[in-house]
């Protein structure tokens, strides 16, 4: 019976997932100014019965919403994500993520009195540019989380499958100014050993092709007639695992230390954004996932053709078993992310259809790893492994 409550519950609260998506597409925030998304979301888990917990790990648009069972049993994490793009609005469709997360909480809510066990939800700001997750992740909120669901929509369905991690460096170069026309024996040019350092990376790119390394200046001096005395560049370096990001960072790092020091120069070397790892999906809970998902729509969970961009629900998967699956909200496809055609995909009537289906997923597949030990047993190993 459990899962069928689930289904009759949360297509009883389909009209506040229908709202969540409206007032998120129709009043679009930033990263870290979700003010409006951050309290309209808030407010309605308390009206559901959950405690909420707001402006924590440094993030004031983040919160946390919980319930606990009758009785002790598994956590269940849920993540809500609300930040928009700038000029495009919800061409993530971040409205929607907001809103399945909150109707899986809802429904799984509904028979954790009889399950026992705890649900948890994360709001958490500014997946598009700082990576919120990544504070959750370093301030130990997933710790005592036993399974992390999430659903993304997207063009097609897919399962759950692979991001790409992504390390951010910047390489400050630092020399010795002349003017132009009368350069000095001890002038150093530090946009020389930039654009030297830029070619150098282009060079080495060649030899490990399984990375994404691309990067722009973005100060090359302030006059034609002055010898650049600072120079700055920076870069996006990615790959499929940690050991590897950190490799291929380590290697365009010392292509630059050393190009530098031949010019005569120093160089200044730091990550300017949180280093978001590869999202590692849990095979064993996806699985559960899809079949939940597919008795419920007409789509079909298809295995993914390679790698996903990045996200940091990847910070996420290292420390909890996770999914992150793919719900399509067209019947063709043909979409692409991060265009304005794709936010208006998410507000059609076929996108809140597969929405209420995921949020119904969602929470059934939560409800089997509370109510079913041997399943949450191979979960776990399956993590450790």
């Amino acid at each position: 019976m459990g899962k069928k409550e689930i289904e009759n519950y949360i297509l009883s609260k389909k009209e506040d997932l229908y709202r969540i998506r409206k007032e998120l597409f129709e009043n679009p925030e930033i990263g870290l100014e979700e003010t409006m998304a951050s309290e309209l979301l808030s407010n309605m888990f308390r009206e559901e019965g959950f405690s909420v917990t707001k402006g924590i790990y440094g993030l004031k648009t983040g919160f946390r919403a919980e319930y606990a069972g009758r009785k002790a049993g598994p956590s269940i994490g849920f993540i809500c994500e609300y930040d928009a793009l700038p000029k495009i609005g919800h061409a993530c469709g971040h409205n929607m993520i907001a809103a399945m997360s909150y109707g899986a909480a809802c429904g799984l809510k509904s028979v954790l009195d009889e399950t026992g066990g705890k649900i948890v939800v994360f709001g958490t700001p500014d997946e598009e540019s700082t990576s919120g997750k990544v504070n959750f992740v370093e301030g130990h909120a997933f710790d005592s989380i036993d399974a992390v669901i999430m659903c993304h929509p997207y063009p097609e369905s897919e399962e759950s499958g692979a991001t790409l991690g992504l390390g951010a460096l910047q390489f400050e170069f630092h020399g010795v100014s002349a003017h132009a026309a009368l350069p000095k024996e001890n002038c150093r040019n530090a946009l020389d050993a930039l654009v030297m350092s830029y070619l150098n990376i282009n060079n080495l790119k060649q030899y490990i092709p399984e990375a994404n390394i691309y990067g722009i200046i973005d100060h090359g001096g302030d006059r034609p007639n002055v010898i650049p005395d600072y120079a700055s560049m920076k870069y996006y370096i990615r790959a499929a695992s940690k050991e590897k990001l950190q490799e291929y960072m380590d290697r365009v790092t010392n292509c630059v230390q050393n190009t530098a020091r031949a010019s005569g120069v120093s160089v200044t070397v730091t990550e300017f954004e949180k280093r978001v790892e590869n999202l590692v999906t849990n095979h064993t809970l996806a699985d559960v996932f899809k079949e939940n998902y597919e008795k419920l729509t007409t789509l079909r969970l298809k295995k993914p053709a390679g790698y996903a961009a990045t996200s940091d629900i990847g910070n996420v998967s290292n420390v909890v078993p996770t999914i992150h699956s793919w719900i399509g909200i067209t019947q063709t496809g043909g979409l692409a992310l991060h265009n304005p055609e794709f936010a208006a995909a998410t507000m059609t009537d076929f996108a809140a259809g597969e929405m209420v289906s995921a949020a119904i997923a969602m929470a059934q597949t939560g409800y089997e790893v509370i109510s079913e030990p041997e399943l949450l047993q191979k979960i776990k190993m399956e993590f450790k492994g």
